[in-house]
């Protein structure tokens, strides 16, 4: 049979006349575009055979489904499937012998895409076309549209994480395909009908495709090879909008598919031009306290209507522009701004495509698919963006055609690394050119004033790379071949070094920090409570900033060294063994400040409460006399929610500024802010600066007046020895003071540790207690309460590090 005549419509009757269980055979079935297939082909039931010469994660998973794939292609394997239907790569070369085989047989022979747009015929297809970026925003349109609850069957030719195939047809029955109608009836009558395909147009195959509808992100001169001109390229697209019935959503950006698609009747735009039907407004890109990424914020409008605002977790302008397409169709088909938002806010991308591998000691290392000149420039501004201090780049050209044809762009789109590495050549299935070779790129590069180095193998290229990273250090390996291996290699070799040592931990901390900043090893702790227990911490650290303390933070963060924040040292129990990682305390001046505006104090973390209560007094404002009893800090008290006197710390908080465990900063209002019964969950993986305190004005003899009362009270009923204050929640039924009292209690001793006569609450250090002896005292009380009282006692006071060891 002539594969020339094989039109998607021949294929898909032949599909259909051979019947449910008939064998497709897949040559190259290991790559992405053709393991997709297979997992369509079995969601339809069929049988699916195949050879590829590598094993690999997807063909492991076809054969998980029941697939034969072979290692390897010979004729006899071809013979052995006796399939309806052979489909082949377009990396397979025409000299292959399965291909022989079944122009022997007389197979049908196929190309890839010719099968996929005979599979799309049989729902309504949406397909994602564009030299770059078709990957990323096919699997956030199929990601999106199946969170919001559509189930589109889908094939992306990439893997995406979020999916469990990067492939799926769903099992709904076939329906004819519908005119385009208003965008909330297009929604209702096709739900649960789409198709997202990848459109490729790399072979010529693109205008086999008749999409329902159509997102074309970009045209460029890339497959010069197939296509010999750029004018050539254009046509095919051209080609593509013509079979596309509804929607054509293409990038106002690009002025190439502005001359192509503008006067197009079915034609939506997109983009930051302010000429688009949907155009993008860049906001920022921040970090959220709730995630370690970055999130770039963007509005979206259409004319003077503001669409929504939306925010992306995947770095770069291109993305937001792919994810504007997205927003832009989905809101035409009907869907709410709201649910695009949210759903756009969780997808995370495509595998290769800016694909995090690494993050620790310092470095992060990005594999990505990245292989013509605008993709690669594109790339190294989005990573650039994420704020490493260098990025290193090494670097794989794939075909020798592209390379030549483009080795002017080349040799310009690397400006942003600060290092970078070239190899050889990924073929492909390209028979080699005299003179184009990696060196050819090298001195290209070179030549426009930028440092680069050639290694001729990727092991020579890993090594170089691993050679000269050092932390703060961001590395990107980019192209479409087998580079790859070289990025998982070396993220494997990194995950695999030992944990770093307190010693380091030290001596690195020293190294970063100016003489101003307290970093001390083996620092006791016990000295530093107010219960006057505990062991050291393998690494105190007193901050003269918050620069200071955001270098502390992103260094802990990136080395995987636990971070504990020290106040004053109230409310805790730190055991016998100390605190491992790095302790910080904020005792600095810097964040010790008072200052009254009106009736707010800004109070910073490290200020003692006494302290504030004061200022407020010597300011005649009211409302903050509680604070005078609590011996601890702003930090600490916000912390825990501490409260006395019938009064709690949020009960006069305005806002709060804090930092996360990364070191980047954000402020909230305390309305925004969850917090419970002497618990403020935001600050167990956040560290508080500072915060804005309301008072009331009032006379400063009576603020003078209350605060005596409290301060008589406190004295009167609770211990002057050392002690943690309250060691329990109050239970519902009874305080828990009382409740020790009740169960005689008092003067109950282990150790150099016992509770307090004046206060049952309370467990006091006479002198000489150990952690082990508090916390022996404490798992005797919460017994005795138990059987007793039938109460479970709960511990108020913060119990922190390690048992002493031996």
């Amino acid at each position: 049979m002539n594969v020339d005549r094989l039109t998607p419509e021949v294929v898909d009757a032949a599909l259909e006349k051979s019947g449910a269980g008939s064998v497709v055979y897949l040559i190259g079935a290991g790559g992405c575009g053709m393991s997709g297939l297979g997992h369509l082909l079995l969601d339809l039931g069929h049988g699916v055979a195949g050879s590829d010469l590598v094993e690999n994660a997807e063909v492991r998973q076809l054969r998980e489904r029941g697939a034969t794939i072979h290692a390897g292609h010979a004729a006899a394997n071809l013979a052995a499937a006796q399939p309806a239907l052979v489909a082949y790569s377009a990396a397979i070369r025409t000299d292959n012998p399965e291909i022989n085989e079944a122009r022997r047989l007389g197979v049908p022979l196929v190309p890839r895409a010719v099968l996929l747009a005979a599979l799309l015929r049989r729902q309504d297809g949406i397909c994602v076309a564009g030299m770059h970026g078709k990957t990323t925003t096919s699997a956030m349109l199929a990601f999106a549209l199946d969170r919001m609850g559509v189930l589109p069957s889908y094939a992306v030719g990439g893997v995406v994480p979020q999916l469990a195939f990067h492939a799926r047809f769903s099992p709904l029955a076939p329906v004819a395909p519908q005119p385009v109608a208003a965008p909330a009836a297009t929604a209702v009558a096709m739900a649960n009908r789409w198709f997202v395909i990848e459109a490729d147009e790399s072979d010529g195959t693109l205008s086999q495709f008749e999409p329902q509808h159509a997102i074309v992100l970009n045209i460029d001169e890339e497959h010069l090879d197939h296509y010999g001109t750029f004018q050539a390229v254009s046509e095919e697209f051209a080609r593509f909008a013509e079979r596309t019935r509804g929607l054509l959503v293409y990038c106002a950006d690009d002025p190439n598919l502005v001359a192509l698609f503008a006067q197009r009747p079915n034609a939506v735009s997109f983009g930051f031009n302010l000429t688009a039907k949907y155009r993008i407004e860049f906001k920022e890109t921040r970090f959220t306290p709730e995630a370690d990424d970055a999130a770039s914020s963007f509005a979206v409008w259409r004319g003077s209507e503001l669409i929504g605002n939306f925010s992306l977790r995947l770095p770069g302008e291109k993305n937001i522009s792919n994810a504007a397409a997205v927003v832009a169709l989905l809101t035409e088909l009907g869907h709410g701004a709201a649910d695009i938002a949210r759903v756009l806010y969780e997808f995370r991308g495509a595998a290769r495509r800016q694909q995090e591998l690494y993050r620790g000691r310092g470095l992060r290392v990005f594999d990505d698919y990245g292989h013509h000149p605008a993709e690669i420039s594109s790339t190294l501004r989005a990573i650039k963006g994420l704020g490493c201090q260098r990025l290193l780049v090494a670097f794989q050209p794939h075909r020798y055609t592209r390379t030549r044809d483009l080795v002017h762009q080349f040799a310009t789109c690397f400006q942003a690394a600060d290092r970078l590495w070239l190899t050889d050549i990924y073929a492909a299935s390209e028979t080699p050119i005299a003179g184009i070779n990696g060196l050819t790129l090298v001195e290209a590069v070179r030549h426009e004033g930028q440092a680069v180095e050639y290694k001729a193998s990727l092991a020579e290229l890993r090594a170089a790379v691993k050679a000269a990273m050092r932390p703060g250090d961001t590395v990107l390996f980019l192209g479409a071949g087998d580079i790859t291996r070289a990025a998982h290699e070396l993220s494997k070799e990194l995950q695999a070094q030992k944990p770093i040592t307190a010693d380091e931990i030290h001596r690195e901390l020293k190294a970063l920090l100016g003489s101003r900043t307290i970093c001390r090893r083996n620092e006791p702790l016990a000295k530093r409570t107010t219960l006057r227990v505990g062991g050291p911490a393998d690494v105190y650290v007193e901050p003269d900033s918050e620069a200071a303390l955001a270098t502390v933070l992103k260094f802990c963060a990136d080395y995987s060294v636990p971070v504990m924040l020290l106040g004053r040292g109230s409310n805790l129990l730190i055991r016998d063994g100390g605190i491992r990682g790095v302790v910080i305390c904020l005792a600095n001046d810097a964040f010790s400040r008072i200052e009254v505006d009106g009736e707010q104090l800004r109070c910073g973390a490290g200020a003692r409460l006494k302290n504030v209560s004061v200022e407020a007094r010597r300011n005649g404002l009211a409302g903050l006399e509680f604070l005078e009893g609590i011996p601890g800090s702003i930090g600490g008290a916000l912390r825990m929610n501490a409260g006395a006197m019938g009064a709690a710390m949020f009960e006069v908080v305005e806002s709060v500024r804090f930092m996360d465990l990364r070191g980047r900063i954000y402020e909230r209002h305390a309305k925004d802010i969850e917090v419970h019964y002497r618990h403020c969950p935001l600050f167990k993986s956040h560290i508080a600066l500072g915060t804005v305190l309301k008072g009331r004005p009032d006379a400063v003899e009576a603020i003078e007046e209350r605060m005596s009362a409290y301060s008589n009270k406190r004295w009167n009923t609770q211990p002057r020895k050392p002690s943690a204050g309250c060691i329990f929640k109050n239970p519902v039924s009874t305080p828990a003071g009382k409740l020790v009292d009740q169960l005689q209690l008092k003067g109950t001793r282990v150790g150099g540790a016992a509770v307090s006569d004046e206060h049952g609450n309370f467990i006091v250090n006479d002198g000489n207690a150990t952690a082990a002896d508090v916390l022996a005292l404490i798992e005797i009380i919460k017994i005795k309460a138990k059987e007793l009282a039938g109460i479970e006692l709960q511990t108020e006071v913060e119990i922190v590090g390690e048992p002493l060891a031996g």
